[in-house]
């Protein structure tokens, strides 16, 4: 292990938590007349984190597998020393990437990425006491497996240009036709709406204001596909409404007509029907 390890992790330049602007979060006068010098950078505005590179220590570890642990842990501790602050930071990393205890715990969300076993990339066989990785277990490499493995969801669209596109519906092909949806119009109309006081709070009680509302005008056109009524916009002329809109419209397009593809149009295709087993 190399001897400037310790500084090779730690000995970066430290970044800002958050990403937040330096600056103060209270007023000025409700600022205590004293203070310690940490309380008050805590208070003015956001601390940083450490900026630490732990990739010399992940490689130095990936290169001891298949050693006694008790030696590499001999080593590291030869080049680390518990009474220095940046070193034991260090060493107090080891339990990131090294399960000493191996231990299957299902509950836990780190583990449950890796189908209940540790999450750590190497651990210690308690058997034999050798650094092992925990890639190369076999119910691992069978957890991969089964996710390469994964069968693809099946196709129910394919687009053939702007305005017509092929669609599984009900276990059957059809050719549908689409159209832009209709300009959404707007009036303005006189209401009592009632507006959170503080908006930016959970529990903030309601009031009763009077103000101009844009209600939708526009009729609402039906997607023959799906049977259901589309609007041209949402409802009240919000920005907060027009967002949740276009996540439930994004290309703004319904369906028109449709009609079911034929054999040869199925075999030119690659596509094949699926009528559902009671008809």
């Amino acid at each position: 292990m190399r001897e400037d390890m310790a500084r090779v992790i730690v000995e970066r330049p430290r970044i800002k938590a958050f990403k937040t602007r330096k600056g103060r979060v209270r007023d000025t006068e409700d600022m205590p007349c004293r203070e310690g010098m940490k309380r008050g950078h805590a208070w003015r505005g956001d601390t940083k984190e450490l900026n630490e590179n732990l990739q010399p220590l992940r490689r130095y570890l990936a290169s001891q597998v298949g050693r006694p642990w008790n030696k590499v842990y001999s080593e590291i501790a030869a080049r680390l020393r518990v009474d220095s602050a940046v070193q034991q930071h260090v060493r107090d990393h080891l339990h990131d990437f090294v399960a000493v205890t191996p231990q299957r715990d299902i509950h836990d969300w780190r583990s449950s990425i890796r189908g209940g076993l540790w999450w750590q990339d190497f651990y210690v066989d308690p058997r034999t006491g050798l650094l092992c990785r925990t890639d190369r277990l076999p119910e691992e490499k069978a957890r991969r497996r089964a996710r390469r493995n994964r069968p693809s969801p099946p196709v129910e669209r394919v687009v053939l240009s702007a305005d017509r596109e092929l669609r599984l519906v009900d276990g059957l092909w059809y050719e549908v036709l689409l159209a832009p949806l209709p300009e959404a119009v707007y009036r303005t109309a006189r209401e009592i709406v009632k507006r959170p006081l503080t908006p930016w709070s959970r529990n903030s009680r309601f009031v009763e204001v009077e103000m101009d509302v844009r209600r939708l005008a526009s009729p609402a056109v039906r997607d023959v596909v799906t049977g259901n009524w589309v609007e041209a916009g949402p409802l009240i002329d919000t920005p907060d409404d027009w967002k949740a809109y276009r996540r439930a419209q994004p290309d703004r397009r319904y369906a028109i007509a449709k009609r079911t593809l034929s054999k040869h149009e199925l075999r030119r295709h690659g596509l094949v029907n699926q009528p559902p087993l009671g008809n």
